[in-house]
């Protein structure tokens, strides 16, 4: 916004630096000592706006937290993930921003496993700023995050200053706006007007540019016009009107001509003095009662009208201001900001309780990508204009970011199943109508409990929006208590599961393919399990989702590649090809194949031996998939396209792609043997594989009765707990080499 100003600091770190006389206070807290002293050897010559670093060290959280306490003025602090325990790094980022209110110091999170990043609701929940793994922190990258990060930190701290002195001009700007302080500014007003002219008059108004562009109902700007802000008692009852709406004919035509003019305007019975600034903004104080100037008397006057129009301009200034400190440009709702301030007052009006409903418009992305930033803003103010009439004026509505609105109630009878439905009710944009789905999380507080605190309530709301979003998409979720314990629960498995890949607790088994022609096996599929000392085995579906949302499946594939190659290398007498899986994360990492070569030239073995599935999901995300894929096939690698027909199955990747064995997914197996249609499905992909000189396996083969359908249709493998299931590798040297 060009109305907000900004602090620029120059950077001169490539400029020959003098003898700093201050310094950048990094804390270093971390429980490995050479992390320690390599990053200050590493840096200890640095100068970065003209200052030198100074470091100070903790070895653990506690006691990173009482130093910080003694140096709340430190501008970064390089803080270790896995200290005391698995989340002590996480929980002393929590205790910097909520309990010692370091809100502008910068955050980068250490962490000495490669390719695990949190969650973006980690990220956001304890305001860190970045992330790096202990490994890639040359001495140039540390140079340049610290460099970034310092960088953010001075300019929030300039404008931390700044606000500082301008919460008093801010402050007043919003209170001359209210009607029980404008008798005040007027008496001030008049009685230097009259001790400056030796006049005395009972009346006197103010006229000044709009303070805010506001916007119509047609969501059209207001041309800009002029109001009365500040009036004396006489004039009271014209006091917020628009200057063409003043009932006193005399008074109104007075102030237009003065500004029309730009001049004051003097006559027998009323005095209009003009009002001016170097940056153009005007304004009239419009007074009863002939004015007599002499020389001095007309400059002294332009002296106090200057002084009058440039106390008028910051207060119409610092209002913009601080209407963009609490409301969406686009939608001039509440933005997180205002809608943290406003509602403490809806608390105050419950009765019972207060509900908060979080709206999340559902594929809005796509809405922007098909047709524009444009058309998804004018999307954003028909949602707005939904929800302002849908709810109450009592209610408070904010955008809180993107696509995402929340709406506080108090004592609302309203469901999250009529807000969907009102949510998702037609309107008109540019001509279509347009029904848009939304997805919505829920969260109440009871008026009778203390200490009510929103932002609680806001993170209930988008847990809940999010569990809403993953198994109900297009619905309402309301939260349960459970939903936290579970995320809660996630975090504590990812950070085990980290631990679990370092000290190699995760372990493969192997689930044989088969020939239905022979029954011999032809190849086994190698399965992630995972023992945990304290817990056991934990099952699958309790840590690959986790990983698969955390970006960590990467490291895991990573592992299980390495894993089935030292199987190989230690049972030369598996002779079967083992086929490991490829995830979308992996197949989308910008360095996958070049971790994949460090991994084969580290372990050598028949690339006849190892063959990689892909799942169809893993395809439709971006072209470096498809090259990564060419890329594996110029290596050497069978390719399996996994799970076909599950999800978005195009024929092209069977054209395209170089593709070797084609997986048909177990739910066309389920249902073959009592669904003649899901058979017709069956037979033509099969035929449609066949001629394309594809091999075929079958997943999910568990009766004799499917054996027998598959069979009748010449399928070349199979695979499923009919004939084998996942088995330890002792397992399968006794049975199925």
């Amino acid at each position: 916004m060009s109305d907000i100003p900004l602090v620029i600091i120059e950077d001169n770190d490539c400029e020959q630096p003098k003898l700093p006389l201050d310094s950048w206070k990094v804390v270093i807290i971390d429980d490995e000592q050479s992390v320690h002293d390599v990053t200050k050897l590493a840096l200890s010559d640095i100068v970065i706006q003209d200052k030198r670093l100074e470091f100070y060290s903790a070895y653990s959280a506690k006691e990173g937290f009482d130093l910080l306490g003694q140096h709340r003025d430190c501008a970064v602090i390089l803080l270790d993930v896995v200290m005391e325990s698995s989340e002590a790094g996480l929980e002393l980022a929590e205790r910097i921003r909520h309990e010692l209110h370091m809100e502008m110091v910068q955050i980068i999170l250490r962490t000495g496993q490669p390719g695990y990043a949190p969650e973006e609701d980690i990220i956001k929940r304890y305001e860190i700023n970045d992330y790096k793994t202990k490994n890639e922190l040359t001495r140039n990258k540390l140079y340049t995050a610290l460099a970034t990060a310092i960088r953010s930190f001075g300019h929030l701290s300039a404008i931390s200053e700044s606000k500082k002195g301008l919460r008093n001009v801010i402050d007043a700007s919003a209170n001359l706006m209210k009607e029980h302080s404008v008798h005040d500014f007027a008496s001030g007003v008049l009685q230097q007007i009259n001790a400056l002219l030796k006049i005395s008059t009972p009346g006197i108004f103010c006229v000044s540019q709009r303070p805010l562009l506001e916007a119509d109902n047609n969501g059209h700007l207001v041309k800009e016009s002029y109001l009365v802000v500040a009036t004396s008692k006489k004039f009271s009852e014209i006091y917020g009107v628009k200057i063409d709406e003043i009932s006193q004919l005399e008074a109104r035509e007075i102030a237009q001509l003065a500004l029309s003019t730009k001049k004051h305007v003097f006559n027998d019975s009323m005095t209009a003095l003009f009002l001016s600034t170097p940056s153009n903004w005007t304004g009239v104080v419009v007074l009863e009662g002939q004015v007599s100037l002499s020389r001095i008397d007309e400059e002294l006057l332009q002296v106090f009208c200057l002084n009058v129009a440039l106390g008028l301009e910051n207060a119409k200034f610092f209002t913009r201001l601080n209407k963009a400190a609490y409301y969406d440009g686009v939608t001039s709702l509440f933005n997180n900001t205002g809608f943290i301030e406003s509602a403490k007052k809806v608390i105050q009006q419950a009765n019972e309780r207060v509900t908060l409903f979080v709206i999340d418009i559902d594929y809005f992305h796509d809405i922007v990508e098909s047709l524009g930033f444009e058309f998804g803003n004018k999307v954003l103010k028909a949602m707005t204009s939904n929800l302002k009439r849908t709810f109450s004026a009592h209610s408070v509505i904010s955008r809180l970011h993107s696509d995402v609105f929340a709406v506080l109630l108090a004592d609302t009878d309203m469901t999250v199943k009529d807000v969907v439905k009102e949510c998702s009710k037609p309107f008109i944009v540019e001509g279509s109508s347009i029904r848009l789905g939304v997805s919505i999380g829920e969260a109440h507080h009871e008026s009778a409990e203390a200490n009510f605190n929103v932002e609680t309530v806001l993170r209930h709301a988008k847990i809940a929006l999010r569990v809403a979003k993953e198994s109900k998409r297009g619905a309402g979720q309301e939260f349960e208590p459970h939903f936290e314990d579970e995320a809660r629960s996630r975090l504590g498995i990812l950070a085990d599961l980290r631990n679990g890949l370092d000290q190699e607790e995760l372990f493969l088994v192997l689930q044989p393919k088969v020939s239905m022609g022979t029954g011999e096996v032809v190849g086994y599929e190698a399965l992630v399990r995972w023992e945990h000392p304290q817990k056991g085995i934990i099952p699958p579906n309790a840590f690959i989702p986790v990983a698969e949302q955390s970006g960590m499946y990467f490291d895991i594939d990573m592992y299980v590649f390495r894993k089935s190659l030292e199987i190989l290398e230690k049972h030369p007498n598996i002779t079967k090809p083992i086929s490991v899986n490829i995830s979308a994360n992996s197949l989308h990492h910008s360095e996958f194949i070049e971790e994949l070569k460090a991994v084969m030239n580290t372990h050598p073995f028949d690339i006849n031996k190892i063959e990689l599935e892909i799942t169809e999901n893993a395809l439709v995300r971006s072209d470096m998939a498809i090259q990564h894929l060419n890329e594996l096939k110029a290596l050497g690698f069978v390719l399996c396209l996994d799970d076909f027909g599950a999800g978005y199955s195009s024929l092209s990747y069977l054209l395209k792609l170089p593709l070797d064995v084609i997986k048909i997914d177990r739910s066309f197996v389920n249902y073959i043997s009592d669904d003649s249609n899901a058979m017709f499905v069956l037979k033509g992909m099969l035929q449609i594989c066949y001629d394309l000189n594809k091999t075929v396996v079958v997943e999910g083969v568990e009766t004799l009765e499917q054996v027998d359908l598959l069979t009748q249709q010449g399928v070349d493998i199979a695979q499923g707990f009919y004939y084998f299931k996942p088995m330890s590798i002792d397992e399968i040297l006794v049975n199925a080499c």
